[in-house]
């Protein structure tokens, strides 16, 4: 009997502990809704975690601003920004075009602006506002490398009413934009050495400036050679200084330069005639960053600028050459540029007029655009 007692006993007990054991069982989904939505926030968050996009990396931005070739009180200006992003060859380009100074305008004008072969028009009243906005555009550039070119252009169709009363028809701004991938030195200051265009060129400065580059790449060059037999020349008046020098640069009065073709036609002569590998480029139209970067790559840069530093330059003479009406600007001279400093802000210049001096950054940038940004690299 006592044993019958004991297994009834056991019985129970283990029916019982079966029931606790059941209970404490029960998961928190049964239990306890709000650990239950707990954790599906959890979860919820960790797979939202998981699906964010990285933060891209920018690699570099560069801004700039480019300037129309200054003929009258009104100018046309380019103000333009770029982001490039790490581990990407797209460029992301944005520019705006501001009309500065539009006194000179004396009717309705209209007009377009291209960036990278995408052209827009627009259409500007006389009595605008100085330094006013005409127009902005931005284009996605795949493929960019660091010889791309980004032509920008734009035109102001009207009239002018110029120094002197003379009238223009239209206010242009041709250039190619240059990004570059990779950061410039700080600074650069080329070994070129300064050749004087006195006595023998008075009027010499252009063919004097490839002279000095021509020795910098060591040729054997004598600047008054170089002007005799490889320069074409043409009579004043008669000339179209694209095509050829106006005048004799050994002349102190009657004669006034030629333009960037001009010289690379020139030089392209002398490297033939004298068995050189070098070639000649006109880079006119070039941002200032682009020749900035052709001189720490150790190419220095041939320029036009008005050597009024301080001041706009003014029409000095009036052509019309084979049918082509040509405005002559004072104040016109040639140097080689031969360095930069980005930390003080300043450009080194060889002037063959003159000596090697230094001058600040904007007024370099300036005087650049005021003559029609001329250059010449001959690498």
């Amino acid at each position: 009997m006592k044993k019958y007692v004991s297994c009834v006993i056991l019985i129970v007990a283990c029916i019982v502990c079966a029931m606790i054991f059941y209970v404490n069982a029960k998961t928190p989904d049964q239990d306890d809704p709000t650990e239950s939505e707990s954790s599906e926030s959890s979860s919820s968050e960790e797979s939202s975690t998981q699906a964010v996009t990285p933060e891209k990396v920018v690699e570099r931005t560069e801004s700039g601003t480019m300037l129309s070739e200054y003929f009258c009180d009104a100018r046309l200006r380019v103000e333009w920004n770029s982001l490039k992003y790490k581990d990407s060859d797209k460029l992301y380009l944005s520019a705006q075009l501001y009309l500065d100074n539009p006194e000179g305008i004396s009717k309705m004008a209209t007009g377009y602006f291209s960036l990278n072969g995408e052209k827009i028009t627009f259409s500007v009243n006389p009595s605008k506002e100085n330094n006013s906005l005409l127009c902005a555009t931005e284009c996605e550039i795949d493929g960019f490398t660091s010889t791309a070119k980004i032509p920008i252009s734009a035109e102001l169709s009207t009239e002018f009413v110029g120094e002197g009363g003379v009238v223009l028809p239209a206010l242009t701004l041709n250039g190619t934009l240059y990004q570059s991938v990779d950061a410039l030195s700080e600074k650069t200051l080329l070994g070129v050495e300064h050749i004087s265009q006195y006595p023998h060129l008075p009027s010499g400065d252009e063919i004097t400036s490839l002279a000095m580059v021509l020795k910098y790449l060591k040729y054997n060059v004598n600047e008054s050679e170089l002007c005799d037999l490889y320069l074409d020349k043409g009579p004043v008046g008669y000339t179209d200084f694209y095509k050829a020098n106006v005048g004799n640069p050994r002349d102190t009065y009657n004669s006034y330069g030629c333009l960037a073709p001009v010289i690379v036609n020139s030089a392209t002569k002398f490297i033939d005639a004298n068995g050189g590998s070098h070639k000649a480029y006109d880079y006119t139209g070039y941002n200032a960053s682009e020749l900035y970067r052709q001189v720490s790559l150790g190419n220095p840069v041939i320029v036009w600028l008005c050597d009024d530093f301080g001041n706009t330059p003014t029409i000095s003479r009036i052509w019309v050459v084979d049918g082509k009406t040509l405005y002559l600007k004072s104040n016109m001279a040639c140097m080689v540029l031969v360095g930069y400093d980005n930390t003080g802000n300043t450009v080194t210049l060889s002037n063959p007029a003159g000596n090697t001096f230094t001058l600040d950054k904007s007024a370099f940038e300036k005087s650049y655009a005021d003559m029609g940004s001329g250059a010449v690299v001959v690498k």
